[in-house]
């Protein structure tokens, strides 16, 4: 009777051994959709501020415009004086197709 304890023993025994070995490598084991993604592109404030300068500067429609940006954390603030609405609409437009911008605070007034 004691060997059929030994035996139950031993068996359960190596039954914990077979489990804990098989969780030794865990991140190997780990589904890759339970994994989070990567950080995605990050845009810097001088990346941000060349690129809308660029395309206000490049536009002709925008000549006259006196349009003065600030960049921090993607946040956007113009500033200045434009001609008329459509100066206005055009700068807004040029700010929010940059990539990074996350707001725009325009306080562009018409002359």
């Amino acid at each position: 009777m004691q060997n059929h304890y030994k035996l139950f023993n031993l068996t359960i025994l190596f039954m914990i051994l077979l489990v804990l070995n098989g969780c030794g490598n865990y991140a190997e084991k780990t589904h890759e959709s339970w994994i989070a993604p990567p950080a995605g592109i990050v845009y810097d404030d001088s990346t941000i501020f060349a690129r809308i300068t660029q395309a206000v500067q490049s536009d002709p429609v925008l000549q006259g415009a006196d349009v003065e940006i600030k960049v921090k954390d993607g946040h956007v603030t113009l500033s200045g004086t434009v001609n008329n609405e459509d100066q206005l609409t055009r700068v807004n437009m040029h700010t929010w197709i940059v990539d990074g911008v996350k707001k725009v605070d325009n306080q562009i007034t018409v002359k």
